[in-house]
């Protein structure tokens, strides 16, 4: 019988001594580099708000779960090694309400701090690692173009084949993720009936499709359907609510999610019924078609305004050759916020300003900073540090090799006074990937 990992060897979830963190950052990596990201800041805003309400009712040492937003016809939610969580854009279709989707992600954090994946590799890490590259496998198919939708072929790669899966969790993992998830909502004053509303529209949708693919790598008896309508007194919830952004988070997601249909503008009136997100998700349907001026039209429409919708029109103002406007909205932003990540970002961007450091946890966060310092050094003619944020940013999206070779360029021709900044990038290259050779990662 093989030796059953020891789980308590890494305590800190997010470590290069953790071999499972090595193992999730990789492919995290490699998804990051994917057509199929998402990559509209208010999105990840808003999620890593809605995980903070959840991630102090766990154990976790690292309350940090890293995010990314996949935009596919395929319909799923998971985590993998190291907390890193993954949501596919069509899933959004299914989870209408703030409440179903806290039922979600406390389902996906359970499976975080119970660490199933670890303890369902019945042969250590050796196993764990053949299923990562069976995950591998199609992340590169996907990467070199071998299907329109880059996610696809992450499925065909072994994610939602529950024979040879090792990750499709078994069903009393499943079950036992439920509860803590419950438990993590009752603890955090949030209703647990989200995660009941959650299984009865999964299912309802699965009858209509021949396949659900939350359904096969999170498989569902009917004994877990009936542990959520459990008839037990429940915990009183507080009613109230603040006012919540959900709406326009799932319009984001939509409207990436528009773009893989024929009909994209009817797609968006048949998925969302706020007019406001409606006119939101339209807006930026059009933006990402490369329709700046059509964007600003549905964000007149507007009644309404919050981060959402006011990026969105900072970056259509901009892309439509009005950078004054565009300024102004985001000035208005800031005066609310001065500190602001995305706004001051963007702000630094439009203006070639030095974007100041930010203690960035989340890889979001980081690339808004790099892309800004890229821009920077570009305008001020310092090339080997806009070469050193490049390369940060490449090898955040996976390009390994096109990363070590802008940072031997930029260590090539740097003034003295950088030389030490884009030695400690290169450090930190040589770190992972020392990490991931000791466990074999190709």
């Amino acid at each position: 019988m093989a030796a059953i990992p020891d789980l308590e060897a890494n305590k800190d979830e997010r470590s290069l001594s953790n071999p499972s963190y090595i193992l999730g950052q990789h492919w995290f990596r490699k998804l990051n580099g994917s057509r199929a990201l998402i990559d509209f800041p208010p999105a990840y805003d808003y999620l890593k708000d809605t995980l903070s309400k959840i991630l102090p009712q766990t154990s976790l040492y690292n309350k940090t779960v890293e995010m990314t937003l996949l935009n596919s016809s395929k319909s799923n939610a998971f985590v993998i090694p190291g907390s890193h969580m993954f949501i596919y854009s069509d899933i959004l279709e299914t989870i209408t309400s703030e409440d179903m989707l806290l039922g979600l992600l406390a389902h996906e954090v359970a499976h975080l701090e119970l660490r199933h994946y670890e303890r369902q590799s019945q042969h250590s890490s050796e196993e764990l690692q053949k299923t990562l590259t069976l995950i591998g496998a199609g992340i590169a198919a996907a990467l070199a173009g071998a299907d329109a939708d880059a996610t696809t072929a992450l499925w065909l790669g072994g994610l939602a084949n529950q024979a040879e899966n090792t990750l499709t969790y078994s069903r009393n993992q499943e079950q036992e993720a439920d509860r803590r998830g419950r438990q993590y909502l009752i603890a955090a004053g949030l209703s647990p009936e989200g995660m009941n509303d959650l299984f009865q529209a999964f299912f309802k949708r699965a009858l209509g499709r021949p396949k659900l693919e939350f359904l096969s790598t999170h498989p569902s008896p009917d004994t877990r359907l009936s542990d959520s309508f459990s008839t037990d007194t429940k915990e009183t919830i507080i009613s109230y609510k603040e006012p919540s952004d959900f709406e326009y988070f799932r319009a984001t997601l939509l409207a990436y999610r528009a773009g893989l249909e024929e009909r994209p503008y009817t797609y968006l009136d048949q998925q969302i019924q706020d007019i406001n997100a409606k006119n939101f998700a339209k807006g930026l349907f059009s933006y990402l078609i490369q329709s700046p001026d059509r964007s600003i039209m549905f964000l007149e429409r507007l009644n309404k305004h919050n981060r959402f919708t006011d990026y969105l029109k900072a970056l259509s103002f901009t892309a439509g050759g009005k950078k004054d406007k565009s300024i102004e909205v985001i000035e208005q932003q800031l005066d609310i916020a001065p500190n602001d990540v995305i706004f001051s970002m963007l702000l630094a961007q439009l203006d070639n300003l030095q974007p100041q450091e930010v203690k960035a946890d989340y890889l979001y966060e980081k690339r808004l900073f790099w892309r800004a310092s890229i821009q920077y050094f570009q305008a001020t003619g310092n090339i080997p540090m806009a070469l050193n944020y490049r390369a940060m940013l490449d090898f955040s999206q996976g390009k390994d090799k096109t990363a070590q070779l802008l940072i031997k360029r930029a260590q090539a021709d740097a003034k003295k006074s950088d030389k030490d900044k884009i030695k400690r990038t290169e450090l930190f290259f040589n770190l992972v990937k020392e990490a991931e050779e000791k466990e074999d990662i190709k």
